[in-house]
């Protein structure tokens, strides 16, 4: 197996219906490279998902392997990332990315929601393909993901909450180590350059902020792309609270990617989750 040499950057994006698209899409725009077997756009997202579709099929696989599924809140059985079926994925996986990227120059992107809960696999890919990995995570008001899913899938607020929160508390926690940034949707759509230039600080890359990519940029992220607005009331379960914490966190971290405040409100939230899992669990089979 051919890897990487000199070792690769790839720009992670991370979240969960948040903005990653958009996010992406600006980035590619900036010079970033893109998989070749992209997903093609749709309804849902028309201007596209730049996201490698064999990838995203695959983790579907593995996903199911285990009885779950992209949208299951549950957490992923950690003891399967040193199973004999994780080194056999781990290697598929290699091929794939390293196939989906041999044309990319420079730093390239990987967006893939999946990805959230499967950090520890993609670890051992990207270490087995030469690659050093950077996140970028983009964060939304969890009202507006839950919403944004309700619409494209029918599926209830409450699943598209859980949703939100299974993804943030999983990515969160296995990047911790990493070189990392955060970046707020709306604060992307109201001024991408100061929202890119900073992460670009915070990874070492410096994106070009003017000139013609730019303005591609500008003409790329529309206010229109914003689909789904919700007001939140103060009339809120536990769940509505979680997601609501932890997208504070993320709005802090968003500022100091080490804030130790954020970071302690990530991990109650991890706490509190797991606490609550039992009860959760016997709702959805009663």
């Amino acid at each position: 197996m051919q890897v990487f040499s000199p070792r690769k950057q790839v720009i992670v994006v991370l979240g969960a219906r948040s903005g990653t698209s958009a996010l992406s899409g600006a980035l590619s725009l900036l010079g970033a490279g893109l998989p070749q077997n992209l997903m093609l756009a749709n309804w849902a997202n028309p201007k596209g998902y730049f996201e490698p579709q064999d990838i995203a099929a695959l983790h579907d696989e593995i996903l199911a392997s285990v009885g779950s599924s992209w949208s299951d809140w549950r957490v992923f059985p950690k003891d399967w990332f040193q199973s004999a079926a994780a080194e056999h994925y781990a290697t598929k996986l290699t091929v794939m990315f390293l196939n989906d990227y041999q044309n990319a120059e420079g730093v390239c992107i990987l967006k893939e929601p999946r990805i959230c809960r499967l950090l520890p696999l993609w670890e051992t890919v990207f270490r087995t393909a030469n690659v050093m990995p950077l996140y970028c995570f983009i964060d939304r008001a969890p009202a507006e993901v839950a919403a944004s899913l309700a619409a494209r899938d029918g599926s209830t607020i409450e699943q598209g909450l859980l949703y939100y929160i299974r993804n943030h508390i999983e990515s969160e926690q296995d990047t911790r180590d990493a070189p990392r940034a955060f970046v707020s949707y709306d604060a992307l759509l109201d001024d991408w350059r100061a929202v890119i230039g900073r992460a670009g600080r915070e990874l070492d890359i410096p994106f070009p902020l003017h000139g013609a990519a730019a303005a591609e940029v500008d003409g790329f992220l529309e206010r229109g792309l914003r689909h789904q607005t919700v007001t939140v009331t103060h009339d809120r379960n536990w769940i509505e609270a979680l997601a609501d914490t932890i997208h504070h966190a993320f709005t802090l971290l968003a500022d100091d990617p080490s804030d130790p405040v954020a970071l302690a409100m990530m991990d109650h939230a991890r706490v509190v989750f797991a606490m609550r899992e039992e009860e959760l669990t016997q709702q959805a089979t009663a």
